[in-house]
């Protein structure tokens, strides 16, 4: 038998909080919006009905505006878990491309990311943000990076997010 100061209780009492998190999501350990949807999607049709893709379109995986909006993203990772946000780079090439340390992301294949490009008519050289609706809806565009603050209570006003609050266990 062993006993556990303050900090050791805490620490037992999130590994039971996490074990139970994981037996509830399957064991994969990935939040999602829906069982069915893909944990990692690779093109905005598999993103649709589950998560609520963030588009960055930036010239290339090294412009400023983009490291800021993946810092900015990084600063409320669980802001961004819990809306479903799925940070997208577009970039023209397609490599070496600036993705967050802990916020929710998936990185598409350049052709992907061409098409995409193509969709939404954003030249090569242009930098936008477009924040999509999970039916796929353009929620906001800008041309600069989005405060998380701004993307939160643009995010909570919509129609699908009142619904999961509703929800039990809700994020």
């Amino acid at each position: 038998m062993f006993a556990l100061d303050r900090a050791g209780v805490a620490m037992a009492g999130r590994i039971f909080i996490l074990t139970v998190f994981l037996a509830a999501a399957g064991g994969n350990g990935c939040a999602q919006a829906r069982p069915a949807c893909a944990v990692v999607p690779r093109s905005l049709a598999a993103m649709k009905d589950c998560y609520r893709p963030l588009l960055v379109f930036a010239s290339n995986g090294d412009d400023a505006r983009l490291k800021r909006q993946v810092q900015l993203l990084d600063h409320a990772a669980d802001d961004m878990m819990d809306r479903f946000v799925l940070f997208t780079p577009i970039v023209p090439d397609g490599r070496r491309v600036t993705t967050p340390a802990d916020s929710p992301y998936t990185v598409l294949a350049p052709k992907e990311m061409a098409a995409v490009r193509e969709q939404f008519h954003i030249a090569a050289g242009d930098f936008v943000v477009l924040l999509l609706g999970e039916d796929g809806t353009v929620e906001l565009r800008a041309a600069n990076p989005v405060s998380t603050d701004r993307l939160n209570e643009l995010i909570d006003k919509m129609p699908t997010r009142k619904q999961e609050m509703l929800r039990p266990h809700a994020n």
